[in-house]
């Protein structure tokens, strides 16, 4: 069975960091807009809020055809798992690879046999990106929300697919282990209006008491969570496209298979120090490139140094 790592090692680790970034006078929280008190004030309170109209329709909609000619070229796309391996155990995360045979014979083959593929390094492949993670609106929240700014730690650029596999890895219920305090943001790169359409499911009010959970399985099952915190505490998170989920997802959490649509969205970590992982380890971080990284002020830099620089 999957452990991640010893929760009072992991938050002795995140107040030494907190209190050294705190001390930075570059990543003093910002003032925060009137309208995103009441955000602030449901993250705090819920572990989560949708904040509208962050990003332009069309700017979004850029991102996803980018994203889209990646998948098409496949260059710089990951080869995704194969779930035609998957068995009936929620917590079999590792699967092999899909062969390269079928990889190579696109999306409209390959669709059909994975969960969902992922762009490699968004910062560089994607470098708009850049941009979205280092939005004002974004890290006056995520600075109020931890007392200072953070740092970015993680983050992906994933097409969900609609099909007939079975739910995997963290299409079910998890605790995000990488930090004792973690702040999640998702955009959705198209519309989200229902269930069907594979939104962020959340279990509202379960960070308040997770370290009583925090270790105990990789991945868990719904009917158990829905009678420890009843049915009405599980939110499907929907949003449009130019809208921003934040979420503490160290909660209870997953994100719904879409069976209307293929859902593509980018996620963002931000926290005070590189996630861990699995069996106590510090994970690896995404890459940027020096020559983008050069051209940021000193405190966007700062917000990004976590990250590997590659030339």
């Amino acid at each position: 069975m999957l452990r991640v790592s010893n929760y009072n090692y992991v938050k002795k680790y995140f107040l030494k960091n907190l209190k050294k970034t705190k001390n930075k006078k570059i990543h003093k929280k910002t003032s925060l807009l009137s309208t995103d008190r009441k955000h602030l004030n449901s993250l705090n309170q819920k572990g989560y809020c949708v904040v509208k109209n962050v990003f332009s329709k069309r700017f979004i909609d850029s991102l996803r055809l980018d994203f889209a000619k990646e998948i098409k070229e496949l260059k710089n796309i990951s080869c995704p798992r194969d779930l035609r391996l998957q068995k009936k155990n929620i917590e079999q995360i590792n699967l092999p690879k899909l062969d390269e045979k079928t990889f190579l014979q696109g999306e409209k083959k390959f669709k059909n046999f994975t969960d969902s593929i992922k762009l490699k390094d968004p910062l560089i492949n994607l470098p708009r990106i850049i941009q979205v993670a280092l939005n004002k609106r974004i890290i006056s929240i995520c600075s109020n929300f931890f007392g200072c700014i953070p740092y970015l730690t993680f983050l992906k650029c994933v097409k969900t697919f609609k099909n007939q596999r079975k739910e995997h890895d963290t299409q079910h219920f998890h605790i995000d282990e990488n930090s004792v305090k973690l702040l999640k943001v998702f955009i959705y790169l198209n519309d989200v209006n229902s269930k069907k359409d594979g939104p962020f499911y959340y279990v509202q009010d379960s960070f308040k008491n997770i370290k009583e959970k925090w270790g105990k399985n990789a991945r868990w099952n719904e009917n158990y969570l829905k009678k420890e915190y009843g049915v009405k505490k599980f939110k499907p998170i929907l949003a449009k496209r130019g809208d921003i989920i934040f979420a503490n997802t160290v909660a209870f959490h997953r994100g719904i298979k879409p069976i209307m649509k293929n859902r593509n969205i980018i996620i963002l970590n931000y926290g005070m120090h590189v996630d861990f992982t699995f069996n106590n380890k510090l994970d690896i971080t995404s890459k940027i490139l020096k020559r983008d990284l050069s051209k940021l002020t000193k405190k966007n830099k700062s917000i990004l140094s976590l990250l590997s620089t590659v030339n």
